[in-house]
């Protein structure tokens, strides 16, 4: 028998030196011994997004022709936002109107590329008024007003650049799913304002955003 294993402290001094040796290398090619923690930190870094872009995209469409979003993208798979969108005062028919909505928005794109499956939730206040006739009394002005809660589930396409550069399109469907009335007489005397208040807040209305751009850094 070797006369190592004749001297079992000496065999123990040996293995316990080697092992020295194998972590001091260890410590010394990664700058210090891995421990538990380390693992879980590299882990979390590893498993968390590795991609964030965040910024804004403003857009041209219907029902609302001016909007502006804040965005944020993450990993190129999921993208959320907040919108605010409106409608200038403008007549249409002799009737005054007016529009604007705030949404949360969400984004999912399957594949990782410019197509999306999109969904806003939000609310919208639609405005309308107009000066009618009143037999005997003269003259009234007449204020309507819708306030609605909204779903728009939508499809499109957002491109982004390396650079940040984003742009893109989409379409869809609004869907109000409760709304209030109020109105400055007791009962409508003008057919035309109720028709636009009721086309633009109590009605299921196709959505289009023609053009997005924005940045996304």
């Amino acid at each position: 028998m070797p006369q190592l294993f004749r001297r079992p402290k000496a065999a123990l001094a040996t293995a316990l030196a080697v092992l020295a040796w194998g972590r001091g290398a260890l410590a010394q090619e990664t700058g210090h011994a891995p421990t538990d923690s380390t693992v879980r930190d590299r882990h979390a870094a590893e498993s968390g997004p590795k991609d964030l872009r965040v910024g804004a995209v403003a857009g041209i469409g219907f029902p609302q022709p001016l909007a502006i979003e804040a965005m944020a993208v993450m990993d190129g798979i999921v993208a959320v936002g907040v919108e605010y969108g409106g409608l200038p005062t403008t007549t249409f028919s002799g009737v005054q109107t007016s529009l604007w909505a705030l949404a949360a928005d969400a984004r999912l794109f399957p594949s990782r590329g410019p197509f999306f499956i999109g969904l806003r939730a939000g609310r919208q206040h639609v405005g309308a008024s107009t000066t009618v006739t009143i037999p005997r009394l003269g003259s009234a002005l007449e204020e309507l007003s819708v306030d609605s809660w909204l779903l728009n589930p939508r499809v499109g396409f957002l491109w982004t650049s390396n650079a940040g550069l984003a742009f893109g399109m989409d379409a869809g469907a609004q869907i109000p799913l409760g709304s209030s009335v109020s109105s400055t007489l007791p009962l409508s005397l003008e057919p035309s304002a109720q028709r636009i208040a009721d086309a633009l807040g109590n009605s299921v209305i196709p959505t289009v955003d023609l053009l997005r751009v924005g940045l996304l850094l």
